[in-house]
């Protein structure tokens, strides 16, 4: 028992502090984090937007999302509760939160916004390029952590480990004196955000689209 201890001890000393008791997600974890994330927003309002038919968005969105969760392993951070990847969360600091053709060949990402398809990646762009605007404009000047990402898989939601995702990030911020920034297309996690320190920026129409999204921000604490 005390050789146990002293294990979890060296180990926590290599494993920052707000992750500790999350599992870091790894190259080998690429695939099915992206299956994760395709499920747990199969009906999110955005997705339903950008790819229609069910079928393929079934299909295309864990390709989607290899374009976040690469560029994120690379110059972020991903997380999930445990090994079984029952969700997952990532972030980038506003110091890489800028898209270049370089980061897009480094982080490999290049080639999963091949996959998606001229088409999707056109719906894409005109969905976010006013959100990704608005950031800018929000968080000039502004050191922040921005969330990408935060989704649990269906069967595991209203357990509380989204929270516990969340709360990682939080303490990570808190303690470097960070905001934290992030958008949503939902009343409910809008609702959500709020009661976790967050004010809404800015409330919307999606363009071209017909649901609403807020910008939220979070002050460090």
């Amino acid at each position: 028992m005390i050789e146990l201890y002293i294990t979890k001890a060296v180990l926590g000393a290599f494993m920052p502090f707000y992750a500790n008791d999350l599992y870091k997600i790894k190259k080998k974890d690429m695939k099915r984090a992206c299956q994760v994330l395709g499920e747990a927003f199969q009906e999110d309002p955005t997705w339903v937007h950008v790819i229609p038919d069910e079928t393929e968005r079934k299909k295309k969105l864990p390709i989607i999302f290899e374009y976040l969760m690469r560029y994120s392993l690379k110059y972020g951070h991903i997380y999930a509760p445990t090994e079984e990847l029952e969700g997952v969360i990532s972030w980038v600091p506003d110091t890489t939160v800028e898209v270049s053709v370089w980061r897009l060949l480094r982080s490999g990402a290049f080639i999963a916004a091949f996959k998606m398809g001229r088409e999707t990646g056109k719906r894409i762009e005109v969905l976010f390029k006013q959100i990704d605007n608005d950031r800018r404009e929000h968080m000039r000047g502004t050191p922040y952590l921005y969330i990408q990402v935060v989704g649990v898989l269906p069967g595991f939601q209203g357990q509380g480990l989204g929270r516990k995702l969340l709360k990682a990030a939080f303490a990570k911020a808190d303690t470097e004196r960070l905001s934290v920034y992030l958008e949503t297309e939902t009343e409910k996690n809008m609702q959500m955000y709020l009661k976790y320190g967050f004010k809404i920026l800015k409330e919307a129409i999606a363009p071209e689209a017909d649901f609403q999204y807020w910008e939220m921000v979070r002050k460090p604490q």
